[in-house]
């Protein structure tokens, strides 16, 4: 086992000085695990560490498996050897497939199988020997396998909606805010550090085409889902694609040699992190208090939450800004300078460059408003209008615990809000280690005196409405948005006065359908293209069913064959 020494090049080794290391005598004899931090590991522990302090505060401090769990987290971000990482990683993997049995163990055999695969391909990435661009590309493929696979991106996100809202709301808003990080910050360790002597402009572009591919599958699926935490669960996907995208540019344009934009598509990546792993933590924490309260956390029977839990309400509002990036909202900033990356992505290429980084924008246009979309249903389902059951109209405000982590996260969020460039003058160290050469430019975009002017604005015309205004009640029509008075014989208003969660994603649904199957079902004219769908469809429903029935020898035996052939592979590709 070789340290990360800077004379060394393969992918098991890091290049960090050896008077920096800290070494304890633990692990594989002779080798010991050996810690260290720089500025992109320090990046993401601080990442991490508010989501953990969020989620222990919120209920989950006295489970030993949750602390299990994130000491796997911590330990692969401090890795400062291939062992270490690998053993941190696993041991996040362990602990979190734990949680997620004790909440569902449907889910937790699925994520169990896509955990084996994910070690199958991080275990011979890390320590395979960088002696060729061959078996450098192999090792970014597998690494990008390795990782895509925990991080949920697409292909691999299959499993997130399933086992992400499976554990309690703690543990859920540390795996989507914080463990899918841990699998980016590998991916970006290799692609930017470890390999980057070796990086070609094609590995840009996988991590483009999966990161496209995840934001609209994410996207689509947030909006139609009624489940609170399946829907937040899907949003994760879409946002773990728009920070692939950013780094994909990056990586492209790095060993294209353009230091401008690797510049800009990190900084839209790394802000999108930071901002991510502090709003997604705060809503999830927030569907667990929506459950606590009314027993549920389906939107088509919630409704009207705003007034019984308006401090609950109003930081859910804050992080569903975020989700949906508009203005002054902590998911802006990223999503405004991605769309510049993919911009001047268009112009260092040919015609293919510049249909394709068009397609992406598109995408990318079509990803943000399914998320806007997906947002103010969540809003304005669950927390407006009419309660839709009993349990709804009685609940009572969040418990002290919660409340306090989400007000942590939602003050962490500010600064990200409104004052992006400060923030990102913060990242500069990071950008420098993964692009020395990387030309930076000042954000222009500064929200805060826009904020102060709207202010001033809002407070103004308040003003005048209320000193010249018409002061009086008006009685409004029952179906006025859900908010006129009731009738005595329907406390909670007539169902049909205001939509429901799965009548609202109704026109996208019908549009999908419509799409596939033609106007009146299948048309005779397209089952040539349907039935082939279709087959693919079932064949990919009976292979899940086969791996979530398999026992762990038979998954073994299958990681087993895959590393024997991948030695096959890699000694052909040497010898030739």
């Amino acid at each position: 086992m070789r340290r990360w020494l800077p004379d060394d090049s393969g992918p098991g080794c890091y290049p960090y000085p050896v008077t920096n290391d800290l070494a304890l005598m633990v692990g594989l004899p002779g080798q010991g695990v050996h810690l260290h931090l720089d500025a992109l590991s320090l990046l993401f522990l601080c990442i991490l560490a508010p989501q953990i302090l969020a989620s222990a505060v919120a209920g989950m401090r006295a489970s030993v498996t949750f602390w299990v769990f994130c000491a796997g987290m911590v330990l692969a971000l401090a890795a400062g050897d291939a062992f270490t990482l690998i053993f941190g990683f696993e041991l996040m993997s362990a602990a979190s497939w734990l949680l997620v049995l004790r909440g569902d163990q449907k889910p937790a055999t699925f994520y169990i199988a896509i955990a084996i695969f994910s070690a199958a391909c991080l275990i011979p990435a890390v320590f395979l020997p960088a002696s060729s661009p061959v078996s450098c590309s192999i090792a970014f493929i597998l690494i990008a396998l390795g990782t895509g696979a925990k991080a949920g991106l697409a292909p691999l996100h299959s499993w997130l909606p399933k086992a992400h809202p499976a554990p309690p709301a703690g543990v859920s808003a540390i795996m989507s805010g914080g463990m899918v990080k841990i699998a980016l910050y590998v991916l970006i360790r290799y692609s930017f550090i470890i390999l980057t002597g070796a990086a070609q402009p094609w590995w840009g572009v996988v991590l483009i085409i999966a990161g496209v591919a995840s934001v609209v599958i994410g996207a689509l699926r947030a909006v139609l889902e009624t489940e609170m935490k399946t829907m937040l669960a899907c949003s994760t996907i879409e946002h773990v694609g728009l920070i692939t995208v950013g780094l994909g540019i990056a990586l492209r344009a790095k060993a294209m040699g353009d230091p401008a934009l690797t510049a800009v598509a990190l900084q839209a990546a790394l802000l999108c992190a930071v901002a991510h792993g502090l709003f997604k933590p705060l809503l999830f924490l927030g569907a667990g208090e929506v459950k606590h309260s009314t027993g549920t956390t389906s939107l088509n029977w919630l409704g009207g939450l705003m007034r019984g839990q308006p401090r609950l309400g109003g930081l859910m509002l804050l992080g569903a800004a975020g989700m949906a990036a508009i203005p002054f909202g902590p998911g802006f900033a990223p999503e405004f300078l991605l769309l510049h990356a993919v911009i001047g992505a268009a112009a260092t290429g040919g015609i293919l460059a510049r249909i394709g980084f068009t397609f992406v924008l598109a995408a990318l246009g079509l990803g943000a408003a399914l998320a806007l979309g997906a947002a103010v249903r969540l809003i304005g389902i669950g927390f407006l209008g009419r309660p839709r059951s009993l349990h709804a109209a009685s609940a009572e405000d969040a418990r002290p615990g919660p409340l306090f982590g989400m007000g942590l996260l939602a003050v962490l969020m500010l600064p990200v809000a409104l004052l992006p460039g400060q923030v990102l003058a913060a990242l500069v160290p990071v950008v420098s280690q993964l692009a020395p050469q990387a030309d930076m430019h000042p954000l222009a975009y500064t929200p805060l005196p826009l904020l102060l002017l709207a202010f001033l604005i809002a407070t103004a015309t308040g003003f005048v409405l209320h000193r010249f205004g018409v002061r009086g009640t008006r009685e409004v029509a029952p179906w006025n948005g859900g908010f006129g008075r009731a009738p005595a014989w329907l406390p909670f208003g007539d169902p049909t006065t205001q939509p429901s969660a799965t009548g609202f994603a109704q026109p996208i649904s019908r549009a999908i359908a419509k799409a596939v199957l033609g106007k009146n079902g299948t048309d005779p004219a397209d089952a040539w293209l349907i039935a082939p769908i279709q087959r693919l469809h079932l064949r990919g429903v009976r292979l899940a069913e086969r791996i979530r029935r398999a026992t762990i020898r038979q998954r073994l035996g299958v990681v087993f064959a895959a590393l024997v052939l991948f030695l096959a592979a890699l000694g052909l590709a040497e010898g030739g």
